[in-house]
Formats: structure tokens, sequence, C-alpha cells
């Protein structure tokens, strides 16, 4: 009975083994072969499509999408419009596999950070040449042809106005600073990515005995203008050119209220200046004292529509300006000027700069240093102030007695990252770089700051009025400027070098 029994068994403990054997080859079978797969780049307002994955046997496929792992109702398909809400989120997609006996497997795709471009590469620069006469930037392109790609270059940690080429001429502009280039990409729906280069640093310059590097004493013949090679005058009211009538452009950006014209600025005899000489600025009321050449027209002529007052409203006052833009730049060192000033409430006295790149970027990215800032109705008082994007910081200078009336020299000593404001020799202002990251600007460099390693043009003028100085604001109303004639007088203005810094450019 037993032997017949053992064949019965083995045979029952034979197909046992069969089917789980089976069974668990069945399943080995079973398996994803490819993960469902999302495109490299997801950005918000896009339609992203899921490329299906492969699973072995064929299966029929199901999705549901996923936003930082949780589900998103609704989002069944094989496609998902990516909304603003999704940026800097995780989308990923899960693919449910059915298989013909009604069993599923599941498969999560790789996640893509929303609005994260994906940029392959390295960024750097390099020198041109053996003469290093520029630097090159180098960096890569996106796969996409609608990601734009900005270059932008900075020196000394602030950007550089201007320049936005993959290459960058080398000058003196950079002694002591260093250099490098960042790329921006963006494209819409995308947060924008950078990618900076190495740096590569310059050396300051010898230091050497300061020497004058030019000048200008204003000796020349008495009523002759100022040297043409050297000097332009200004002509105009300060509006827009393009557009002579439009009420927006305010008496250069002041509210000022005269006209300049050439020849409010000759050579004219001054017993006190150094040699009997002096450049005379006069500014004179169109009511009591009227130019040949007039009326003419001021922001102030005009009403918002840009129609002409009825009776018409004319420039109160004609006064001189005069540049050396286009013709002459200057880089670091040591400007001066001696100057005195007579005229009461509305005066306003000006010895300053202007960088060279003016016209092609405009103000305040082209930065302003206000070496001597006089006002009539504060006369015991001198302002020296610079300019940039969001930001004036400055110092003043004050004495018991007129400071306008007798002469003083008011300098400018400047090198990179530097600036200082003295009178008569004497530092009263000191302003670096590092100022402008502290209380109360707190700026990033990076982003349009400080606008003043590069060259800057010189002017002189007399302004009458303005919102500083005097047009229904404080210290006085326009009604308190009286019609006295207004003089200005420049008895020389210098250029030398400051500590081996210090380069004249000719235009």
């Amino acid at each position: 009975m037993f032997r017949n029994r053992l064949p019965a068994l083995a045979i029952v403990l034979a197909l046992l083994v069969s089917v789980l054997v089976g069974s668990s080859a069945e399943a080995a079978a079973k398996k994803n072969v490819l993960l469902p797969k999302l495109p490299a780049m997801v950005g918000t307002g896009e339609v992203v499509k899921v490329t299906a994955g492969k699973w072995s046997p064929t299966a029929k496929l199901s999705y549901q999408w996923l936003l930082d792992g949780r589900p998103i109702k609704g989002a069944t398909k094989t496609s998902y419009t990516v909304p603003v809400t999704a940026i800097n989120k995780m989308l990923s997609i899960v693919e449910t596999a059915k298989f013909s006996d009604g069993k599923s497997m599941y498969a999560n795709s790789l996640s893509r950070k929303v609005g994260q471009l994906v940029i392959t590469g390295t960024a750097t620069i390099a020198f041109k040449d053996a003469q290093k006469s520029a630097l090159v930037f180098t960096s890569p392109n996106s796969t996409n042809p609608a990601v734009v790609k900005k270059i932008s270059w900075f020196a000394g940690e602030s950007f550089v106005e201007g320049e936005s080429t993959a290459e960058l001429a080398v000058d003196k502009r950079f002694e002591s600073l260093n250099v490098y280039a960042s790329a921006t990409y963006s494209l819409t729906g995308y947060l924008p990515i950078t990618l900076s280069s190495n740096s590569v640093g310059f050396n300051a310059p010898g230091v050497t005995a300061n020497t004058l590097i030019w000048s200008d004493e204003f000796d020349d013949e008495l009523g002759s203008s100022p040297n043409s090679t050297d000097w332009h005058d200004v002509t105009g009211n300060g509006r827009n050119f393009n557009d002579p009538n439009t009420p927006v452009a305010t008496g250069w950006g002041n509210l000022e209220r005269q006209y300049y014209l050439p020849g409010a600025a000759v050579v004219a005899q001054s017993n006190t200046a150094t040699d009997g000489k002096a450049l005379k600025f006069t500014a004179t009321n169109q009511s009591t004292n009227p130019h040949a050449q007039g009326p003419f027209d001021c922001w102030y002529s005009y009403n918002w529509k840009g129609e002409r007052y009825n009776p018409r409203k004319n420039c109160e006052w004609v006064s001189g300006k005069i540049t050396t833009e286009d013709k002459i730049g200057f880089l670091y060192g040591r400007l001066e000027a001696r100057i005195k000033t007579t005229g009461t409430a509305g005066t306003w006295s000006a010895f300053w700069m202007l960088g060279q790149d003016y016209q092609r970027v405009g103000w305040p990215a082209c930065g302003e240093i206000d070496i001597h800032e006089g006002n009539g109705a504060i006369p015991k008082t001198n302002w020296g102030t610079i300019h940039g994007y969001n930001y004036w910081p400055g110092g003043q200078v004050n004495k018991q007695t007129s400071i306008l009336e007798d002469w003083h020299v008011y300098a400018l000593d400047w090198k990179p990252n530097y600036i200082a404001f003295s009178v008569d020799g004497e530092i009263y202002k000191t302003i670096t770089h590092t100022d402008l990251k502290t209380a109360p600007w707190n700026l990033d460099l990076t982003k349009n700051a400080w606008e003043f390693n590069k060259p800057q043009f010189a002017i002189l003028n007399l302004a009458i009025g303005g919102k500083i100085i005097g047009n229904n604001n404080l210290p006085v109303r326009v009604s308190d400027i009286n019609t006295d004639t207004k003089t200005m007088e420049v008895d020389y203005i210098r250029y030398s070098s400051l500590d081996g810094y210090g380069t004249i450019i000719r235009y």
C-alpha cells in the first residue's frame, strides 16, 4: 500500500512545483523596460506631453500627473498645461500599466523643476591676443533657439554699462580692478539662469609724482570764447531734441529757467584771478536785458498738452554752459577749478561731470559727478555729490561767510572705486563703491550701481532756478528770484595725475 501511494504524491508535488514556477515566470515577465519621460525643460504656460514608457508584455497605460509628489486633481491625460503657480515646483508623472490578466504595475518619471532652464557647458574669459588688447567671453548656447542670451561685463564688482558683446576692449579704466563676464539666459515661462566666468585682474599703475596733464587758464584775448579744440558752447532749453514742444523734457531735468546761448561765457578781465583774466559766465534777465536773438522758449512756455501759452511765456533768463563732451574725456586723476560767483537767490553755479557714454546709455547710467554746486540763497555752503541709479551720496562744506563770493578751488580726487571732494585742498567727503552696499543705499553693485570707472567729460555752467534752487520749492520761490545780472568766474581748470592714475582722451 505505501509503495503504491508514492507515485501519486510525487505527481501532486510535481504539479504544485510546476504551478509555482509558472506563476513566478509569469510575474518576472511583467516589467517596465523604459520609464515614462518628460521634456528636459518644462515652463509655465506650456503643454507638456509625456513620452510613454515601455512594458513587457504590452499593457494598457493610464496616467496621473504630480506636483512636488502630490497628485494633481483631474490631471490624468498624456498632456498637461503647466500653470504659473507651478513655477519652481517638481513636476512628474506616474504611468500605470494594466496587463491582460488584470494585474497592474506602476512607473514614475524623473521629476523636472518647472521654470528651470537647462544650459550645458561653462563660461570663460581669456585675452584675445598676446597684446592683451581685449577680453573674449565664451559661453554655451541653449539647444532651444527661443532662449535669449544676454552678455554682461563687470569690473570691480560693478556692472559695466553699455558692454553687451562677447568682446571687451581692455583699457586703463580697469586698472586695479577684477573683470569677469556673465551670460544670462531667459525664456518666457522660465526663471532666468546666469553663468559667470572666471575673473581676470589688472594691476594698478606704478605710483609716480603727480603731474599736470592738461589745463585751461582762460587767458586768451579778452571777449573770446573758450578754446573750441577743448570746449563747445551748449545751446537750448534742455528739451528733447526730437520733440521740441514736449512739456516732459523740463529744463535740463531740473525745471531750470534759463536758455543757454553761445557767447554767454567769455574771457574777461578779473583783477583777483591768478593771471588777471577769467572765463566769465553771465546770466541776464530777459525782461530787463533782452537778448537780440530772443525771445526764447523754455519748458514753461507750453502747457501740459504741448500748446503754447497765449499770451506767450518766454524764457526768463539767458546764460552760458560749456562742456568738453566729444572733445576731451577724463579717466581718474585730479580735476580742479578755481571759481567764484555773484548773484542772489536762484543762482546755481556748477562745475561737474557726466560719463562720456551719456548719449548712448543716458542718465543716470552714464554717472554724474558734481564737484561744485552753489546756491545763491545759501551762499555759505558748497555741495559735492555723485549720482547713479537710485543713489546720490555726497557731502557739503559750510563756512561762516559766503563761500560763493570768494575764490575757492573745488577739486575731485578720483581713482577706481574711489571719489573724494575737496575745497582749497581740504577733503570733506570720500565715497567708495563699498559705501553703496550699506545703508541707506543697500545696493547690489551688479545691477547698475557704481557708474564711475569710465571716462567722463567736464561741464561748467551758470543756471537759474530749478528744483533744488528755487522753482516754487524751498529754499526760494520763483518770485523770490530778482532780476539782477548773475555771474560765475572760472580762473582756471586743471587736470593732473593722482598716484599714477589719470588719462586724458581726445575724441
